[in-house]
């Protein structure tokens, strides 16, 4: 694979059930295929950094937020050994939907990523690399 050609990443944010008012708490997840494969017993490092782009009207009283994620991927490929870390750059765009009766501002607040290997429980090699970070998103209106 030609890691000039990094596939871009696949983002979906799932809100969390009892989460009614603002702050509305999300789970952020991106999955990521690797240039390399690698073993499940280390999983990649990866610290997301999370900012708004912004906020657009769509209709009346619907509006959504643009957000951005970006960070290193820092992992060791199989059979890589010592001193063979391989770093893959993440930077991407994903909305989020909101409804306000005005347009609103937001600010956003990360917890701790998990970082793992998608893989079945015979591999003991993977390129899929998924990261879940909890994402306190709080809207305000004018």
């Amino acid at each position: 694979m030609n890691c000039n050609m990094i596939q871009p990443a696949s983002i979906t944010v799932t809100p969390m059930l009892g989460s009614t008012t603002s702050p509305y708490d999300v789970l952020v997840n991106i999955t990521q295929r690797l240039c390399y494969p690698c073993c499940t017993a280390t999983p990649p490092v990866f610290d997301a950094k999370f900012s708004s782009k912004g906020v657009s009207q769509v209709a009346d009283g619907m509006y959504v937020a643009t957000l951005h994620v970006e960070g290193v991927i820092c992992y060791t490929p199989l059979g890589g050994g010592c001193g063979c870390t391989k770093m893959q750059p993440l930077s991407q765009d994903f909305t989020v939907p909101i409804a306000a009766a005005s347009m609103p501002s937001i600010s956003l607040k990360k917890e701790a990523s998990i970082n793992s290997l998608a893989a079945t429980a015979c591999q003991q090699a993977s390129r899929t690399f998924v990261s879940e970070t909890p994402l306190a998103i709080t809207v305000a209106t004018a």
